[in-house]
């Protein structure tokens, strides 16, 4: 069956396929549609240029798809739209890498143009861009597009051409293997059975769903590439890539944090070579029975916390990638460190494989100041304001607002609900009024500390965050680096600052400490809602103080979106907000 329309396909006189990507996001832009004839979107769709196939059986009018320096003349453009920020060496492939999806449509078409316009499957007449210049001798100022392979970034360029050439060979003759998700797998980890394994592309794949329902882990934060999975027994949490195998599935850009989560439950896998290692449990693999077991034992433990953290490298990752994403910054893959504990030097991570082990700095805990830290909730004395306590204990009061969450979302209030309500009454949030609304944007901001960082799509909200003036997001990247952290999710450079100003902590370089260190994000999130910071007209003693407990208003303390109905929902979020606030309310009477 033909991926290309026909009408696409103009009966002309053509001589060979360029292959290219655009190096910029997963959406084709006004400028790609300029330069190339059919263009691949994330998504694999196919999108139709500005310019017709025609145009370019001559090029002496100017009126053409420019899309290779000295060669459009006769030249079909193709495309895959990705790849923007993406450099050479050390290779990081930037936010929008190729994906194989994109990589075998591409194939696909560029066997539909094949057949249409009679072109033999060559090396110099389907070649991808960086190959210009070798095989056909036409300078192209060190063009390397779409040479390297994400997934597979050592493959050498000749060899990905071949690649290409084969995939595209095989859709002429119709003999692509289909994309079914691959052969069923027996699997187990610690002798508990996995449902839904599969063996596929000569990997193993474990699906989170059972990774969550049957050996019981938890799935505590999800994104596009990178899930965070908690084992049981563990107080650490596992960052695996997620992906999925149908060819189908995809994160919409407006997917919220809880239909990621959903997604990658329904569909997600992990690898299983990389579960095991970030594990530290043996992997045996039993081809000829089809069959895996990680580990045979269970793992030991240390009682003190690593000064690194484990990252087990997958397909497509680079220490530069690496380093931006959890550093803030990827000039800064230096301070990465090897399993062994020495560093990296450019000759090291050129030979950085899937299945390696990265130490990143400072990311098991950081120590923060004990004058910074809220004091337990067993060492505070019952404050005189609180005579609705009627004799019970603060600890009690911790216990019944624990007590009143969803069974869901219980585990996480059990650990964030006592640093908060210390915090609170550390800083005179006294009265139950105000305690309740304080929990309840916990509530609804992180789902009680659930979800600590702003899970990242880019959605369209989320893309706006790159260069707005009011959250002094001045440098390229600001929008992901200060995305939403801790119990309020503050956000924008501008907060950052503030906060690391009057805390006296260097969250600008360490924005992470936001959401790691849990006292530092009560005290965000309580004196700032205190003292109106995060909207300086709107201090939470205007609408909620002893003679008035107006939830519904409150949210103007946080944001001025209390009208807003979210997608899934009937109500707005002020009574979405309100509504928790009096389930805590009550649970305090």
């Amino acid at each position: 069956m033909s991926k290309i329309p026909k009408t696409w396909m103009p009966k002309v006189q053509m001589r060979r396929i360029v292959c290219h990507w655009t190096a910029g996001t997963y959406q084709a832009s006004a400028l790609d549609r300029k330069h190339y004839h059919i263009l691949v979107e994330g998504d694999g769709n196919l999108v139709r240029g500005k310019h017709s196939i025609a145009d370019n059986q001559s090029t002496t009018d100017g009126k053409y798809a420019a899309h290779t320096a000295r060669l459009n003349t006769g030249s079909i453009g193709l495309t895959v739209c990705c790849m923007a920020g993406a450099r050479e060496r050390p290779f990081d492939p930037g936010r929008f890498p190729m994906t194989e999806r994109q990589w075998r449509t591409m194939a696909q078409a560029a066997a539909d143009l094949c057949v249409a316009y009679e072109i033999p499957v060559t090396s110099r007449t389907v070649l991808g861009h960086g190959e210009v210049q070798r095989n056909l001798g036409v300078a192209q100022s060190g063009k390397w597009d779409p040479m390297v392979l994400p997934w597979e970034p050592r493959l050498p360029t000749e060899q990905v051409g071949e690649r290409f050439r084969e995939l595209v060979r095989a859709f002429i003759d119709g003999v692509v293997p289909d994309e079914s998700l691959g052969a069923d797998l027996d699997a187990k980890i610690l002798g508990v059975a996995l449902k839904g394994s599969l063996h596929a592309d000569e990997e193993a794949f474990l699906k989170v769903e059972s990774l969550v329902q049957d050996v019981g882990w938890q799935l505590l934060n999800a994104s596009r590439d990178t899930l965070a999975l908690l084992p049981s027994g563990h107080t650490m949490p596992l960052f695996l890539n997620g992906v999925f195998l149908d060819g189908e599935t995809v994160v919409p850009d407006e997917a919220t944090e809880s239909e990621v989560a959903e997604l990658m439950m329904s569909h997600g896998y992990v690898r299983a070579a990389a579960a095991a290692a970030a594990l530290e449990l043996p992997l045996v693999f039993d081809l000829e029975k089809n069959r895996i077991e990680i580990g045979d034992k269970p793992p030991r433990r240390s009682t003190k916390p690593p000064e690194h953290r484990r990252w087990v490298v997958e397909p497509g990752d680079t220490l530069y990638a690496l380093a931006a994403r959890h550093l803030g910054n990827g000039a800064r893959w230096h301070e990465l460190l090897q399993s062994d504990g020495q560093p990296f030097d450019e000759a090291s991570a050129r030979l950085l494989a899937p299945g390696d082990v990265v130490l990143i700095p400072g990311l098991a805990g950081a120590a923060v100041s004990e004058e910074l830290a809220p004091p337990s909730i067993e060492a505070l004395p019952v404050p005189e304001e609180l005579t609705w306590l009627d004799g019970s204990t603060i600890h009690a009061l911790a216990a019944a607002c624990v007590g009143s969450v969803d069974a869901g979302l219980r585990r996480f209030a059990e650990e964030s609900i006592p640093v908060i309500l210390a915090e609170c009454l550390a800083s005179g949030v006294n009265t139950r009024t105000q305690i309740a609304y304080v929990l309840a944007t916990s509530e609804h901001e992180s789902q009680c500390g659930k979800f600590m960082v702003e899970i990242w799509g880019p959605t369209p909200d989320q893309k706006r965050y790159e260069g707005r003036k009011d959250l002094d997001n001045t440098q390229k990247g600001d929008g992901f680096r200060f995305r939403g952290r801790g119990y309020v999710q503050i956000t924008g450079r501008h907060n950052y600052r503030f906060w690391s100003k009057r805390l006296g902590i260097d969250l600008l370089s360490r924005p992470d400490l936001t959401y790691q260190d849990p006292s530092i994000a009560a005290r965000i999130l309580v004196q700032g809602m205190r003292d109106g910071t995060f909207r300086p007209a709107h201090k939470l003693p205007r609408y909620v103080n002893d003679d008035v407990a107006d939830f519904y208003n409150a949210r103007e303390v946080i944001n001025g979106d209390k009208a807003r109905v979210d997608s899934g929902h009937t109500d707005d979020r002020g009574t979405r907000i309100a509504r928790i606030a009096e389930r805590y309310l009550s649970s305090m009477s």
